[in-house]
């Protein structure tokens, strides 16, 4: 149960023991307001809040088209090399991600996930010379092997 859910848990029982003016005065008495000024608080707090808490939704950006939009030189590639990465074709495991920043020389930070790298991981991409571009949207990275390497290789017999 949350904080806030919690508390107004609290405040209904207290109501409910005490009813509304008794705990208005106790509260106002621990705030070192005369009740007057409490109930002019209060009725300020519920003008200026909606009655029912919601989250603010933010419309999420796509970081693919946003790449796209500030790199249209690149965009057919970026777009593929993008879907690949969403389908875990292109640079399956996070620690794939950190790699191949390490081979272009770049911090990535600490990512918690693959997909937050994904924007940091564009902007790289969109730097990079279409000729590469290219060899990386058409890799078969990923497909052939497993994240696990030889072992899983050569108990699928892959090999043989």
């Amino acid at each position: 149960m949350s904080t806030i859910r919690f508390l107004d848990c609290e405040i209904a029982l207290l109501l409910a023991e005490y009813g509304k003016e008794p705990v208005l005065a106790a509260l106002a008495r621990k705030l070192a307001l005369s009740e007057v000024e409490l109930e002019t608080l209060l009725s300020q707090i519920e003008k200026g809040k909606p009655t029912e808490r919601r989250a603010k939704s933010v419309p999420k950006t796509d970081p693919i088209e946003t790449a796209v939009a500030e790199h249209p030189d690149k965009a057919e590639q970026l777009r593929k090399i993008g879907a690949r990465f969403q389908n875990r074709l292109f640079l399956p495991e996070l620690r794939d991600v950190k790699r191949f920043f390490e081979q272009h020389a770049r911090n990535l930070g600490r990512p918690k996930s693959r997909q937050q790298a994904l924007p940091k991981l564009l902007s790289l991409l969109a730097e990079i010379d279409a000729a590469e571009l290219d060899t990386l949207s058409q890799s078969r990275e990923g497909a052939e092997y497993s994240s696990l390497g030889v072992i899983s290789d050569e108990i699928l017999r892959r090999d043989k």
